[in-house]
C-alpha cells in the first residue's frame, strides 16, 4: 500500500507492507523509494508518525544507498567484453542486438542479445532476468537432491533480489532464493539450499540446526565464510 506523510516542507511517499511480525522495520530503496514493514493491525497513523520522526534519517540512508549503488556499477560495468562471474567462473560479456531478451554461457563467454544493447539499465535488467531463471533451474535441481536427504519438502520455491539475505524459509515452508547466488561457486548456492531446508526442521539457528546443516555439508564452514568474504563481488 503506498502512504504519503508531510514532514517539515517535505513530501514523503513510503509503500507499506504489513504483515505477522513484532517490530518496524524501514528499508530505503534506491530513487527516494522507501519502504515500511509493520506488523498487522498497528495503525496507520502510528506507522505515519513514525516515518515523519525519521524523515532525516531515511532521506540520508537513501543517499546512501544511491551512492553506494553508482560506486557498485562503476565498480561493476556490464559493458560488452566486461567480465560476468556465473557459477564461480568468470565469463566475457558479449553483447548484440536482437529483437528479444536471450542470454547464453558458453566456453568462457556470456552472449546476450537484447533491444538496446548500449542501454546500461537494459543489460542489467536483461542480465538479471536471464541470472533469475538459471538460478532457479540450479536450485530447483538441488533442492530435488537434497530436501529427500533433509527429509523435508519445501512448498513454494521463488528467486527475489534480497538485500541483505541469501535465502529465507517462511512458517509455511516457503523459500525464497537471492538470484546472485547464480554468480557463486557451485558449493556456496548448496550451502544457502542446504541452510535454508534445515529451517523446516529447525526454525531458528540453533546448535541443533548446524548439526543438520553439518550432517548435509561437513564443511559447511568454509562455504558460510566464503559468501561472508566475498557477498560485494556479487554483484550486477
Amino acid at each position: 500500500m503506498k502512504r504519503i506523510v508531510v514532514a517539515g516542507n517535505r513530501r514523503l511517499e513510503y509503500t507499506l507492507i504489513q504483515a505477522a511480525r513484532s517490530s518496524v522495520l524501514f528499508q530505503a530503496l534506491p530513487e527516494g523509494a522507501i519502504r515500511v514493514y509493520a506488523p498487522r493491525g498497528m495503525r496507520l497513523r502510528d506507522i505515519d508518525q513514525m516515518v515523519r520522526q525519521r524523515a532525516d534519517q531515511l532521506t540520508r540512508m537513501g543517499r546512501d544507498v544511491d551512492r553506494k549503488l553508482a560506486e557498485d556499477r562503476r565498480n561493476h560495468p556490464v559493458s560488452d567484453g566486461s567480465t560476468l562471474m556465473i557459477e564461480g567462473a568468470p565469463h566475457v560479456i558479449r553483447l548484440s542486438r536482437d529483437t528479444r531478451v536471450r542470454g547464453v554461457a558458453e566456453d568462457g563467454a556470456f552472449h546476450l542479445s537484447l533491444p538496446r544493447p548500449e542501454d546500461d539499465q537494459a543489460v542489467r535488467a536483461a542480465i538479471r532476468a536471464t541470472l533469475s531463471a538459471r538460478a532457479l533451474e540450479r536450485i530447483r535441481q538441488r533442492l530435488a537432491h537434497y530436501a529427500p536427504l533433509i527429509g523435508r519438502q519445501p512448498g513454494r520455491v521463488a528467486i527475489r533480489e534480497q538485500k541483505t539475505r541469501w535465502g529465507s524459509c517462511s512458517v509455511k515452508g516457503n523459500l525464497n532464493f537471492n538470484w546472485k547466488l547464480i554468480m557463486a561457486p557451485p558449493p556456496v548456492l548448496d550451502y544457502v539450499v542446504i541452510h535454508e531446508l534445515c529451517h523446516l526442521w529447525e526454525f531458528n539457528h540453533s546448535p541443533r540446526f548446524w548439526t543438520l546443516v553439518e550432517k548435509q555439508m561437513p564443511d559447511y564452514r568454509v562455504w558460510k565464510k566464503w559468501l561472508k568474504d566475498h557477498a560485494d563481488d556479487l554483484y550486477m
